[in-house]
């Protein structure tokens, strides 16, 4: 049973009209440029959202819990006075780039998904109403803990979905708001509390106290499973400070924002791999080894990555495995035995993410000097500059593959397996447990 109440959210202060400025992206897709970005604003989030790389982690949790009692105590935040659900809409659009990873027929101009916001009834993940679908690493936990613990906040909704074929909880948000997505059409009676704009996405928060929507929406959600889509590490967290005894520290609950799995607004886009020290003689061994090798021509790079996600896509079954791999100098379709994908499958229990988990096992291991990219034309980019050696692309994964891989293989993905969108923002609903 999946238990959800309102809270009083802590949110940027209306009156303020650089509003925009002050929120970033979520913690864990800063790298240190957008961080000197973002923490050159004296009022950003990030001064309480985002470590510094290179700043150790006490020093961090120290200047984060200076930063957001300024933001209180200068009124930069404030948290609302009712307990409310909210209403979570991102407006977006995808570049040409990201928009061409994605089966034509499914390709929109513009987005717009609809989340609730609502702290959830936290549990031991897997074991009953809450499911992960990614590994998550001991240190990165440790470091959301610590953080949240000492500030006794969450900093943005982990993101999760759940099934609901009849669209009831989306009906209700259209029908409450006045509007149809993807039209915006805001009504002065119901104005968004927080309306911010990030990297082109439109992210808006509409506060829904009315108990009877609130109930309806509870009972909605009570017989539900939910699946984390982004925030595994967060609720990890949250999971730890839940069993603690300790008075003050504690939270049986903690924030999400659930988004309908079925709505054709919620995109799943895989993260591509650059690897930095290779030895490309060992690596062409194990390619040849397990792989069937087509070559592509560098000088047609356009059209070679319109041909590639196209046979990327071609795949008819779970054990029909292809990669793509770049070197600088030519692509290369790869595409793996089929009796020893099936041998591997086996082995690890698993048929859903065979091409990662093939990847990985096969040709890249687990190096520390690796780094994941959504853009394929960033990826070819670092390969070209000399900064990596070799860049792999892979297919997208779809959300029943999800599901299944969490609901019956009960397996992690590898690190960064699905790239979810959209993504929400720092800074545009906070929570803040006394």
């Amino acid at each position: 049973m999946v238990l959800i109440k309102p809270f009083k959210a802590a949110i940027l202060n209306p009156k303020l009209e650089n509003r925009t400025e002050l929120i970033c992206p979520v913690y864990d897709t800063i790298d240190a440029h957008l961080y000197e970005k973002y923490s050159a604003r004296k009022n950003n989030v990030i001064h309480f959202t985002t470590r510094k790389e290179g700043v150790e982690e006490k020093e961090f949790v120290d200047y984060a819990k200076q930063n957001l009692s300024r933001f209180f105590n200068d009124g930069i935040l404030i948290e609302r006075e009712n307990p409310s659900f909210y209403i979570y809409g991102v407006r977006y659009r995808l570049s040409e780039e990201i928009l061409e990873q994605i089966p034509e027929e499914e390709r929109r101009e513009t987005y717009f998904a609809f989340g609730l916001v609502a702290l959830v009834k936290v549990g031991k993940l897997n074991e009953h109403d809450i499911l992960g679908h990614e590994k998550t690493f001991e240190a990165n936990t440790l470091e959301r803990y610590g953080l949240m613990k000492e500030c006794k906040m969450n900093f943005s909704p982990i993101v999760a979905e759940y099934n609901l074929p009849s669209h009831d909880i989306n009906r209700i948000f259209e029908d409450y708001l006045g509007f149809s997505r993807p039209d915006l059409k805001i009504d002065e009676r119901k104005k968004p509390i927080v309306d911010v704009v990030l990297n082109g996405a439109h992210h808006l928060l509409w506060e829904v106290s009315d108990e009877e929507i609130i109930g309806k929406i509870q009972e909605l959600i009570r017989d539900k499973k939910i699946m984390i889509l982004d925030g595994h590490h967060r609720y990890s967290a949250s999971y730890r400070l839940s069993t603690e005894r300790e008075e003050g520290t504690a939270s049986a609950y903690t924030l999400m924002m659930l988004l309908e799995g079925g709505d054709r607004a919620l995109l799943l886009l895989p993260w591509h791999r650059c690897v930095k020290k290779c030895r490309m003689e060992d690596l062409w061994t194990r390619v040849k080894e397990n792989f069937a090798v087509e070559s592509y021509d560098k000088s047609e790079s356009e059209n070679v990555m319109s041909t590639i996600h196209s046979k990327l896509s071609e795949c008819n079954s779970d054990f029909d495995v292809r990669l793509c791999m770049y070197d600088g100098e030519r692509f290369y379709l790869l595409r793996a035995d089929e009796q020893k994908i099936r041998k591997l499958s086996e082995e690890r229990g698993e048929r859903v993410g065979l091409d990662i988990i093939s990847l990985h096992e096969w040709l890249i291991g687990k190096p520390e000097d690796i780094v994941f990219m959504s853009s394929p034309r960033d990826a070819i980019e670092k390969v070209d500059k000399g900064d990596y050696r070799v860049a792999f692309f892979l297919k997208p994964l779809r959300i029943t593959d999800v599901e299944y891989k969490a609901r019956v293989e009960k397996k992690g993905f590898p690190q960064k397996s699905t790239l979810f969108l959209p993504k929400v923002a720092e800074g545009v609903v906070m929570r803040k447990w006394k």
